[in-house]
Formats: structure tokens, C-alpha cells, sequence
């Protein structure tokens, strides 16, 4: 049966001559209510009720829904055009209050229909503007870096060098300088494999071993001073470490070639310690022997320096170096500090083609939490009624897991920087995107938390359950169960705040939190506009023809004890290598072109002649 039209069409007898005549519902013949309100919509085609629906003003229940529709709401306003002023009007005349007073409820919805109107086409204004202005952005982005290929002198530098230095990486991997923590293993560190690499530095390196000052810091590691000819010029120091890492070769997780054998093949030299960190140690030292047989004079004092136990966190080999650096130049008395740190990687940055030089300007705390909580033991056949110990850890470890501590995405900083750095080097939407991160920098941030671990890992503080200790016998109730909890603490978070965000994410009194020995803060972060950092930029650029760009160093190095000597610290390895090669790291197979051990030392040859440039 047909619907009562909502209002019943006015007698055209009865309307003023000089008036303009109503245009009718095209569908029901009914005319609009009387606007009573100035600016209301002088015509419609159709009236609300058949254009609609009746029953959005007819029946109380329909509209309750539309008004606390959130999702209906943009688009009924958008789609039918209905402003204030004509919705009082209909609603009115279709009994739901009259014209004067109208419903509350009618009065809020109309007003928001209008408002989100309003809004949308406002927002479909700029949005027009918006993308011409996008697109330009990402059209002149201009970067720093401009490719040009080496020079004809540093790619015959690195040919003639190739099989020189490529030959004492492989006798300095021969070198069992392992350093053991005495946790994972009963070995202990030969220092006898120390006193060798020492005298193999010192044999192959005429020069530097004759005509410099070496100082043998805590018996084991070495500082080697170059005096500079002007004394008002701070000096800088270039760091790698000595020892390394095991490298378990068993059945199940076999080498293709021997670790400590240090065989050269296919072009590759391989063993534990091709790139991390032996390759930086020959490296550093050939630059500065080809310097000194140059006659190069530098105008400030550059130092070496070796610790002998870096992969045990330099307790008794950065400390002391930090110890002895302070007695040589003072608090704050070095320009700058070069270590280790990421590489040339491709493919670690999706759209952008070649490697990129990934330098850290910061670098990643280090907390381990003791979680744990203790109750009254006791027979399994009588659980008590409040929640044990293990379902109160669960809970606690379940909250953990599933609430990381929040990302940072600063401008200017970390990852941001990067992203800002590099843009007009990126190609297709990643472009759009990093040239306009004014707009675009919450959806970057979701982006790259989502895209990898590793990418993740860059903008937060991580979280890593490591440990779970508790219970004794199948039917016995444990009285006593904890669980370790290991972060890397982001440059931009503090220890304190990470363990509060802990203890307000467990929101539980029974579980105490306890920080474990070895805590590391985040360091400082070093500036993008330092000498120091143009100097490496140029660096890179000159000998391998790559761009930077700013990182964060996911694990801990050296430099956690020379914070107190420069504002400026660096980490970077000039080696190129492809992102699937990063598992060598601690891993198997570890090894590195004979063309990439040469091209380090005259990496390292020319950050030395630009630091020297007045």
C-alpha cells in the first residue's frame, strides 16, 4: 500500500499571485514546508520523504540509528545535500515538532549533517590543492649527493692493493683472538692469539710501527698517536676491535670453508673476523702507512685505537682506552670518534636502488629486567584460589609481548632524517612519500613498523622475552617464578621511562622488577651538520660513490665508553654488501671481497686527508 505523503501540497488558489509558484515532488506531488529559516533552499526536486525515506522521520527507531551512525553520517550528509535549515523544515511538517521547535535530538543531527558537509567539501578543496603541491615536492627533490664515478687514482689504489692487504686479513682471521663471556662457554680468551696480532701489525706495518707512538693499554690493547702540526686543531680517533666472536663449526651448522683458516677463494676472503671487525683493523692501518710512505704531515693528531674485548662489551679494553684518552686530550678533547658500525647495504631501503652508506649517529641501550613472584608453595592436588605463580607471570609476559613500547619517528632524527636525506634518490610511491613526510610521516611511521623487524627495531625500544624460570616436579606448585625481559633502548627513550612503561603495562603489585647487571643507557645523538659528518659523506662519495644518510645502531660497540671525549660519534664500516648478506654477522660463512678489503683503506686514507683539511 502507498505511504501517507509526508505533507499534504498547499492550494495554488491560495498562494500570493506575485509569489513563484512551489515546484512539486516529482514523485508524491508535495511541496516543501514554509522556510521560515533565512537561507533555507528555496527548491527540491523530490521531498525528503520519498528521496530518502519515510521512515527516517516517520519512525523514532530508524532515526535513533541514523543519528548514532558515525559511518552514515558523512554520507547522508554528502549524498542528499540536507543542511540544517531544510531538515528542521521536514522534520516539522512530518510531526516530529513544529518549525519554532523543533526535537533536540533532530536540531544536534542537523547541525552535524551540516558541519560534516561542510567539512568534506573543505576537505575536497584542499585535496585538490594538495596533490599538485605533492607532486612537486617529490618532482624537485634535490639531494646532496651526485653521482660521480671514483677517480682514476683511488680505482687503481684499490686494484694494486687488492692482493696486499687481502693477504694479511687472512692471516689476522688465522688469529683465534676469541673473546669468551663465560656464560655460553667454559673457553677462556687465549692472549697469547692478542700478542701475535700485535706482532703482526708491527711486521707489516713498517711505518706506523717505527715512526708513530703505540701505547699498550691494559696489556692488550692498543692506542697509536700521529701527532699533528697544529695544536689548536682537536684531534679525531679512529677505533675497531681485536678479538671475535666464536665460530661453532658442527655438523649441524657447518662453514662452507674452515673459520679460522682464512682462505682467499673466488675472489673472497674467508673466516671469523672478515667483517667484524679484522677487516676494519688492517684497513685503518694500511691508510695510515700509505700515508706516512706518502709524506703525508697531518695537521691534526689522528689516533688509533684497538680494544681488545669488544665482544664482551670492553670492560677491560675500551674502558681503559677511555681512561687513557682522557689523560691525553681531556673531557670533550676529540673532534670526533669513527668506529664500526652498519655498512653500504642494498636492498636495505625498498624502492631505492645501489647501496647506501647507513652511518650512526646513535646507538642503543641496553636493559635487562628481572621479572619474578613468590608465593606459598605447596601440593598440586590443593591449588589454592587465587591465581599461582606461573599464571600470574603468563598474564605478566602476555601484556609485555603484546604492548611494545611506543615508536618515535622525530623529525630530524633517526630513521626521519634518513628518509629526508635520501628522498630524491628513492623512485615511484616511496618518493611521493619521503619527499612530503610533512604529511605523510604517520603513514611512514605504520609503514615501516609493519614492513620488518629490522625496520621496526629502528624506530622503538624493543622488547624480547628471553627467559622463563620456575617449578621443579609436575606436582609440586612452584613458589617461586621469573622471567627475564632484555630491551635495546632507543636514543630517544631513557632506562627509567622504559621500566616505568613496564610496570604500567603489568599494572600487577605481586610482580617486582628488578633491573639486571650490564645496564647501557642509550647514547647521545651526534649532529648531521658536524665537520666529522661531512667528512665521512664526502668520503663515501669519492671512493665508492655512494650516498649516506643517518641510522641507529641496533647493538652496542666500543664507542658506549668514549661518550665523555666528543659530542661527535660515528659508527660505519665502508664495506658494501647486499641486505642478505647481513646474516654473516656472528654467523656462518663469514667473508669479504679482496676489491672491498682494499677500497676500506683508502676509505679510511681520505676521511684522514679531510679531517687534515683546514
Amino acid at each position: 500500500m502507498p505511504r501517507k505523503p509526508m505533507y499534504r501540497i498547499k492550494s495554488r488558489s491560495n498562494s500570493p499571485s506575485n509569489s513563484v509558484p512551489p515546484l512539486l515532488c516529482v514523485e508524491c506531488g508535495s511541496e516543501p514546508p514554509p522556510r521560515v529559516v533565512k537561507g533555507a533552499p528555496r527548491r527540491r526536486k523530490a521531498c525528503f520523504g520519498c528521496a530518502v525515506c519515510e521512515d527516517v522521520v516517520v519512525e523514532p527507531s530508524i532515526l535513533s540509528d541514523v543519528y548514532n551512525s558515525q559511518g552514515f553520517k558523512p554520507a547522508f550528509a554528502t549524498l542528499l545535500g540536507v543542511g540544517a535549515c531544510t531538515m528542521i523544515e521536514i522534520v516539522a511538517a512530518s510531526g516530529g515538532g513544529s518549525v519554532e521547535d523543533p526535537p533536540t535530538q533532530l536540531l544536534s543531527l542537523s547541525l552535524l549533517l551540516t558541519v560534516t558537509s561542510l567539512s568534506l567539501k573543505l576537505f575536497f578543496t584542499i585535496f585538490c590543492f594538495l596533490i599538485p603541491v605533492l607532486l612537486f615536492n617529490a618532482a624537485t627533490a634535490i639531494s646532496k649527493f651526485k653521482s660521480k664515478p671514483p677517480e682514476k687514482s683511488i680505482t687503481d689504489a684499490i686494484e694494486k692493493g687488492k692482493d696486499k692487504y687481502s693477504k694479511l686479513l687472512s692471516e689476522a682471521i688465522k688469529l683465534k683472538t676469541i673473546s669468551y663471556d663465560g656464560i655460553s662457554s667454559d673457553d677462556t680468551t687465549d692472549y697469547g692469539e692478542l700478542l701475535k696480532m700485535r706482532t703482526l701489525l708491527k711486521s707489516s706495518f713498517p711505518l706506523t710501527a717505527s715512526k708513530l707512538h703505540w701505547s699498550y693499554v691494559n696489556e692488550y690493547s692498543i692506542v697509536i698517536k700521529w701527532q699533528g702540526s697544529d695544536k689548536k686543531l682537536k684531534p679525531i680517533m679512529i677505533c675497531a676491535h681485536l678479538d671475535v666472536v666464536p665460530a661453532p663449526n658442527e655438523k649441524d651448522n657447518e662453514w662452507t670453508e674452515d673459520p679460522w683458516s682464512g682462505k682467499i677463494k673466488d675472489g673472497e676472503v674467508w673466516g671469523r673476523g672478515a667483517i667484524d671487525n679484522k677487516h676494519n683493523v688492517i684497513g685503518q692501518m694500511g691508510a695510515i702507512e700509505e700515508l706516512l710512505e706518502s709524506g703525508f704531515k697531518p695537521t691534526r693528531t689522528i689516533y688509533l685505537a684497538f680494544g681488545h674485548d669488544e665482544e664482551i662489551s670492553g670492560h677491560q679494553g675500551a674502558k681503559y682506552i677511555a681512561d687513557h684518552m682522557k689523560k691525553e686530550v681531556g673531557e670533550k678533547g676529540l673532534e670526533a670518534v669513527f668506529d664500526e658500525g652498519p655498512m653500504m647495504i642494498e636492498g636495505a631501503l625498498p624502492g631505492m636502488k645501489g647501496h647506501v652508506a647507513l652511518v650512526a649517529n646513535s646507538e642503543k641501550g641496553y636493559l635487562t629486567l628481572e621479572m619474578s613472584v613468590k608465593a606459598n608453595g605447596g601440593h598440586s592436588s590443593m591449588p589454592p584460589f587465587e591465581q599461582g605463580t606461573i599464571a600470574i607471570i603468563a598474564d605478566a609476559v602476555s601484556k609485555l609481548d603484546s604492548s611494545p613500547v611506543p615508536a618515535h619517528f622525530s623529525k630530524g632524527a633517526g630513521v626521519h632524517a634518513q628518509l629526508e636525506m635520501l628522498c630524491a634518490l628513492f623512485g615511484g610511491p616511496m618518493r611521493l612519500l619521503t619527499a612530503n613526510l610533512w604529511i605523510f610521516s604517520g603513514l611512514m611511521k605504520k609503514i615501516l613498523l609493519k614492513a620488518s623487524p629490522a625496520a621496526a627495531a629502528m624506530l622503538r625500544t624493543t622488547t624480547a622475552i628471553t627467559v622463563i624460570k620456575g617449578g621443579t616436579k609436575a606436582n609440586v606448585l612452584p613458589y617461586d617464578v621469573k622471567f627475564y625481559v632484555n630491551h635495546r633502548v632507543h636514543p630517544e627513550d631513557t632506562v627509567e621511562s622504559v621500566i616505568e612503561y613496564d610496570r604500567k603495562v603489568i599494572n600487577d603489585n605481586r610482580v617486582t622488577i628488578k633491573p639486571v647487571e650490564g645496564i647501557t643507557p642509550a647514547s647521545p645523538i651526534s649532529s648531521l651538520k658536524s665537520d666529522a659528518w661531512r667528512w665521512i659523506e664526502e668520503s663515501v662519495a669519492e671512493v665508492f660513490n655512494n650516498p649516506s644518510a643517518p641510522s641507529v645502531m641496533v647493538g652496542n660497540t666500543d664507542t658506549r665508553w668514549y661518550w665523555d671525549l666528543t659530542e661527535d660519534i660515528y659508527r660505519f664500516s665502508p664495506v658494501e654488501l647486499n641486505i642478505k648478506d647481513v646474516k654473516m654477522f656472528h654467523g656462518l660463512n663469514e667473508r669479504l671481497s679482496v676489491e672491498g678489503m682494499s677500497g676500506i683503506v683508502q676509505y679510511y686514507k681520505v676521511l684522514v686527508e679531510k679531517a687534515c683539511v683546514k
